[in-house]
C-alpha cells in the first residue's frame, strides 16, 4: 500500500505529461495538475478531469481519482474527496465491480457523517447507485433529498455550478420516474432540468435531457417524437465526443425501431451501441443490451440467438452479483424454452422475477415479466392464467402509456361490450369535431398564406418598378455625362486645334512668296493638326457608337505597319453580349493604345501579338512583343506604365506587366464584366 502511495504521483505525472500534448478543453485542468499544488484547486481539477474522461476513457478517469484520494490524506478537503468517492462508485458499478462500488459508497457515507458538507454528494450518489441496481423505491428518497439540498444551494448562491447541480438532480429523478412508469411526472422533472441546462449553456446536460425526453415518449409509444429527441441527443453527444452518451442514444434508437417493429434496424443500432460499451467495459449497459437484443431475436423467432444473448447477460449479472438482473434473465430464458420439463421451477423463477421488479418499483421490468408469464402459461396450455397475465399486461400498459393506449384498449373492449361501443361512438363524434376544427384552421391558414403571397407579389412588383425607374434615371445621368464629355472634348481639343489651324492659314496667306519655307512649315503643321482632329473625332464617334475590336485593330495597323512590325490580333468568344459602360470602354481602349504605342516606340520588336478573349465573368487582354524588354526600376517616367496602372485601377481590373532584358514584354489585363 505504501509503495502504491508513492507510485501514484509518478504514474499521474506521466499521464499528465502525455495528455498535456493533446490540445482541447482539458488543457487548463492539466496545467493546474502539473503545478502540483496539493490544494483544493488541484483536487477540483482532478475531479473535473476525471468527469470528462468518465465518458470516454475509464482508465484515465481512475488515474485522476486515485491521485485525488491520495491527496486528501486523512480526510482533508472533504467536498472534493466526496466527489472522488462518488465517481469511483459510478465507475466500479458500471464495470460490474459491485463490491468495490459498495465499498466506496460506504466510505462516502462515513465521510458525510463526519462532514455535513459531503452529505449532498452522498445522497446523490446513493440515489444513482440504487437506480442502476434497478431498486427504484430505494433510490427515490435519496434523490429527493439530493434535489432539496441542490435547490437550497442554488437559492443561496445561484452560480453556474449550483444551477448545473440542481439541473442534474431534476434529470436523475425524471429518469427514475421513467423506469417506474410515471411518464407525466418524469416529463415535469425533465423539462425543469432542460430549462436550467439551457440557462447555463451546458450542452452535455441538454443532450441528457433530450435523451430522457425521448425515452419518455418511447415509453408512451409515441415513436416519432421519441426519435426526434433521441437524434437531437445523439447529435450533441457526437459533437461533444461523449462515447458513453453516444452508446446510450444508439441503444434508445434501437428500442424505438424495435417497437415499430423494425427488428433489423433495431439490431443494427443495438450492435453499434454494444461495440462501444464493450470497448469501455460498461457491464451494466452490456447486460441491458443483451436483454434487448435477446428479446428482438425472440420476436424474430430466432430462439438460438435469443438464448445466446440471455445466457451471456445472466453470466454477467452473476459475475457482478446483480440478483435483480439475474432473475430477469432467468425469466427471459424460461420464456423461450421449446419444452418445459420442470414447470414448477420455471413458474417459481418467473414469479420471483416478477416479485423483485414489483418490490423495486421497476415498472418496465414488471411489464416484461407479465409478458413472460403469459407466454409461459400459453405454451403449457394453461389458458386461463395466460389470459389473466395478458390482461394485467394490457392494464399496466394502459397505465404507463397514457391516453393513446387507453383509447386503443377501449376500442378492443368495445367489441365485447355494448356500453363500450357507445363510448366509442362518443369518441368518434369528438374526433369528427376535432377534424372539423382542424379543417377550419387549415382554411384559415390557407387564406392567410394567400394574403401573405399577394403582399409579397405586390412588394416584388414595387421593388422591380423602383429598380426600373432608378435604372432609367442612371441611364439619363450617364447620357448627360457623355454629352458634357463630348462637348468638352469638342471645345477643348478640337476647338483649340481649329483655332490654331485658322491662325496658321492666315499667316500662310499673308506671307510673301519669298518665305516659301515658312509657308511649307505652316502647311505641315496644318496637316498634322488636321490629322489629330480626325483622330479625336474618331474617338468621339467611337465613344457614342463603340466598335471595340474594329477600333483596336485599326489602331494597331496604323501604328505598326509603317514600322514594318508584324502583328497578329487573335480573339476568342462572342463579344456581342459583352456590355461595358462608357468609362470602362474608354479606359480599356486607351490602355491598349498606350501598350501598343510603347511597343512601337521603345521595344525595337519585330512581332507583336494581341489576344482578347472572354473567360467566364472576365474579359482578358494580352499584348506581347519580342523586343529588347526592360527592367521596370530603371525606366524613366513618361513611358506610360503608371498611366496603364491607373486606368486598370479605375476599371477595377488586375494588370500584369512582365518584362526582362532581351526577353520581350508581356502586358496582361483581367477585367471583370459582371
Amino acid at each position: 500500500m505504501k509503495r502504491l502511495r508513492y507510485l501514484l504521483p509518478v504514474m499521474l505525472q506521466a499521464f499528465v505529461l502525455f495528455a498535456a500534448g493533446q490540445p482541447g478543453a482539458n488543457d487548463s485542468l492539466l496545467r493546474i495538475i502539473q503545478e502540483d499544488r496539493r490544494d483544493p484547486a488541484e483536487m477540483k481539477a482532478l475531479n473535473e478531469l476525471a468527469g470528462n474522461y468518465l465518458r470516454t476513457d475509464l482508465a484515465k478517469a481512475k488515474a485522476c481519482l486515485y491521485r485525488a484520494i491520495e491527496l486528501s490524506g486523512n480526510g482533508n478537503f472533504p467536498t472534493q474527496l466526496g466527489n472522488a468517492y462518488s465517481q469511483m462508485v459510478a465507475i466500479h458499478q458500471n464495470t460490474g465491480q459491485t463490491d468495490s462500488a459498495i465499498r466506496y459508497l460506504s466510505l462516502l457515507e462515513k465521510l458525510s457523517e463526519k462532514n455535513p458538507a459531503a452529505r449532498s454528494v452522498y445522497v446523490g450518489t446513493a440515489g444513482l447507485f440504487y437506480r442502476r441496481e434497478k431498486n427504484l423505491k430505494a433510490a427515490l428518497p435519496f434523490m429527493i433529498e439530493a434535489l432539496d439540498k441542490a435547490a437550497a444551494a442554488a437559492k443561496g448562491d445561484p452560480s453556474v455550478s449550483n444551477r448545473t447541480s440542481l439541473a442534474g438532480q431534476n434529470l436523475n429523478i425524471g429518469n427514475t420516474y421513467i423506469e417506474m412508469g410515471d411518464y407525466r411526472t418524469a416529463l415535469e422533472y425533465h423539462l425543469k432540468a432542460l430549462k436550467l441546462f439551457e440557462e447555463v449553456d451546458n450542452k452535455k446536460g441538454i443532450s441528457f435531457c433530450y435523451q430522457a425526453i425521448g425515452g419518455g415518449f418511447q415509453g408512451l409509444h409515441q415513436l416519432k417524437p421519441a426519435l426526434v429527441y433521441t437524434n437531437r441527443a445523439l447529435a450533441l453527444k457526437t459533437e461533444l465526443n461523449d462515447e458513453r452518451g453516444i452508446a446510450t442514444s444508439l441503444k434508445q434508437i434501437g428500442s424505438i425501431f424495435r417497437y415499430q417493429p423494425q427488428n433489423d434496424s433495431a439490431l443494427y443500432y443495438y450492435n453499434k451501441s454494444l461495440k462501444i460499451v464493450q470497448k469501455m467495459n460498461l457491464k451494466l449497459e452490456e447486460m441491458d443490451l443483451d436483454l434487448d437484443m435477446g428479446n428482438v431475436y425472440k420476436d424474430k423467432k430466432d430462439l438460438d440467438n435469443a438464448r445466446l444473448y440471455f445466457q451471456n447477460g445472466k453470466l454477467l449479472a452473476k459475475t457482478a452479483d446483480d440478483s435483480m438482473r439475474a432473475s430477469t434473465f432467468d425469466a427471459a430464458l424460461i420464456s423461450i424454452q421449446a419444452t418445459e420439463k420442470k414447470q414448477q421451477l420455471a413458474e417459481k423463477k418467473l414469479m420471483s422475477s416478477l416479485s423483485n421488479s414489483i418490490e423495486a418499483g421497476n415498472k418496465t421490468a414488471e411489464l416484461l415479466n407479465y409478458q413472460y408469464l403469459a407466454d409461459h402459461y400459453a405454451r403449457i396450455g394453461q389458458w386461463e392464467k395466460a389470459q389473466a397475465y395478458t390482461r394485467k399486461y394490457y392494464e399496466m400498459t394502459d397505465s404507463v402509456e397514457g391516453i393513446k393506449v387507453q383509447l386503443q384498449l377501449k376500442k378492443m373492449e368495445g367489441q365485447y361490450n355494448v356500453e363500450k361501443k357507445e363510448q366509442e361512438i362518443v369518441l368518434l363524434k369528438k374526433d369528427q369535431q376535432v377534424t372539423h376544427l382542424t379543417l377550419e384552421k387549415q382554411k384559415a391558414f390557407q387564406y392567410g398564406a394567400i394574403l401573405v403571397l399577394a403582399l409579397l407579389l405586390l412588394i416584388c412588383f414595387l421593388v422591380i418598378n423602383r429598380y426600373r425607374i432608378v435604372h432609367r434615371a442612371r441611364q439619363a445621368i450617364e447620357m448627360e455625362k457623355m454629352r458634357n464629355h463630348i462637348a468638352r472634348d469638342l471645345h477643348d481639343d478640337i476647338g483649340s486645334t481649329l483655332t490654331s489651324i485658322n491662325i496658321m492659314s492666315n499667316v500662310a496667306l499673308h506671307s510673301p512668296e519669298t518665305q516659301e519655307a515658312v509657308m511649307r512649315t505652316n502647311l505641315q503643321k496644318i496637316k498634322d493638326r488636321s490629322s489629330a482632329i480626325m483622330e479625336k473625332m474618331d474617338d468621339i464617334v467611337w465613344t457614342i457608337n463603340p466598335q471595340l475590336l474594329y477600333r483596336m485593330t485599326e489602331f494597331a495597323a496604323e501604328m505598326l505597319e509603317p514600322l514594318n512590325i508584324r502583328y497578329s490580333f487573335e480573339q476568342k468568344g462572342d463579344f456581342s453580349s459583352v456590355k461595358l459602360d462608357i468609362g470602362k470602354r474608354k479606359d480599356l481602349y486607351l490602355l491598349f493604345k498606350e501598350a501598343v504605342n510603347n511597343a512601337a516606340k521603345y521595344s525595337q520588336c519585330s512581332n507583336l501579338y494581341v489576344r482578347l478573349w472572354q473567360d467566364r465573368d472576365s474579359l482578358r487582354l494580352e499584348i506581347a512583343d519580342d523586343g529588347k524588354g526592360f527592367v521596370e526600376e530603371g525606366v524613366r517616367n513618361g513611358n506610360g506604365l503608371n498611366n496603364m496602372r491607373e486606368r486598370a485601377a479605375s476599371m477595377v481590373a488586375r494588370i500584369r506587366i512582365d518584362s526582362a532584358l532581351g526577353q520581350g514584354t508581356c502586358i496582361g489585363l483581367d477585367l471583370p464584366i459582371t
